[in-house]
């Protein structure tokens, strides 16, 4: 017959008690049997109980403070390191004949959750161990949903292809066209022209003027590159101060600095008006082509090879095109 004092999930919880004594081992398992507890595991030594628990995860470990070649708080740090690769939570007893506050805060400090005086009462033990089951559920629980949730943020990342301050779409939103318009000029001819715009000295312009006008800057700049291309050409915000922007042309000749001056000047020669007046920000433009003939790189790798080009461009005060070569192996 079950206690009342039980937890109604009692047959759920499993306990592993681990002491090289086996008349003690015999005698809580006995107690929790009584209680209930249907999933008991019993070890004679730390390294055994260990073994245990990496073949199968375990509620509580219910251990002895004192055994030969591993003791109860080297134990209890091989067991915090085996829930962290594993995303559980443990809730360690441990079992000691130890008394005061000293006791207490070494075993606190080295992740041991309580422990009980060995004792002939089992009351306390099993009152313990109650408390422990709903700890333990609750933490599991908490941790299955944390995961959950940062799988569904990265699964809504993944999702959402556009930019919450400009409405254009995002890095992942032009890496999708980049691949697509790589096809389009295999299969048609062509050539994938891709560029980069980045608003310079940024830091400086929030810090005297704040936030809220650099998005106005940022909007501001989506409206200007959107006016200044083509209806098909595809603009992006994959940064908080770049942008990108993807063009097929005819050929290599195409995809060349004169193709993005007017660009340029639309970003450079005119200053923002924002809710602090007037304010100038210069761009930086360096433009990448790729044809049907090119080795097809990963998106992400253009995209890198072309920012790391940028500061060049803004040195040179005007556009550049930069022949694509690759500086580092793909990735398998």
């Amino acid at each position: 017959m079950v206690s009342l004092s039980t937890p109604v999930n009692a047959d759920e919880i499993s306990v592993i008690v681990v002491d090289d004594a086996r008349f003690t081992c015999e005698m809580i398992r006995r107690a929790l049997k009584s209680a209930g507890y249907y999933d008991i595991r019993i070890a004679n030594s730390a390294q055994q109980a260990l073994e245990m628990m990496r073949s199968r995860h375990a509620n509580i470990l219910l251990a002895d403070w004192l055994m030969p070649e591993m003791d109860g708080l080297r134990l209890t740090k091989r067991v915090r390191q085996l829930d962290e690769e594993t995303n559980r939570y443990t809730y360690i007893v441990l079992l000691t004949a130890r008394e005061g506050v000293d006791s207490l805060t070494e075993a606190f400090q080295h992740g041991v959750d309580d422990f009980i005086n060995k004792s002939p009462d089992n009351k306390e033990l099993l009152a313990r161990i109650n408390a422990a089951s709903r700890i333990s559920q609750l933490q599991n629980q908490l941790l299955k949903a944390n995961k959950r949730l940062l799988e569904l943020n990265r699964q809504l990342e993944e999702r959402n292809s556009f930019d919450v301050v400009t409405g254009l779409g995002n890095r992942a939103y032009l890496e999708r066209q980049f691949d697509n318009l790589m096809r389009h000029c295999d299969g048609r001819g062509g050539v994938a022209c891709c560029a980069l715009v980045r608003l310079n000295d940024m830091d400086a312009v929030r810090q005297r003027h704040g936030q809220h006008v650099i998005d106005q800057i940022v909007e501001a700049t989506a409206n200007r590159l959107q006016q200044s291309v083509r209806p098909l050409d595809v603009v992006a915000r994959i940064g908080p101060q770049l942008f990108g922007i993807l063009m097929h042309q005819e050929d290599m000749a195409h995809c060349h600095p004169n193709a993005f001056r007017r660009i340029h000047q639309s970003l450079n020669l005119r200053a923002y008006k924002t809710s602090n007046g007037f304010v100038t920000v210069s761009a930086a433009i360096a433009v990448c082509g790729l044809g049907r003939d090119s080795v097809h790189p990963e998106p992400r790798e253009v995209l890198s090879f072309i920012e790391d080009h940028l500061d060049e461009a803004s040195q040179a005060g005007r556009p550049i095109t930069l022949p694509w070569k690759r500086t580092a192996p793909a990735a398998d």
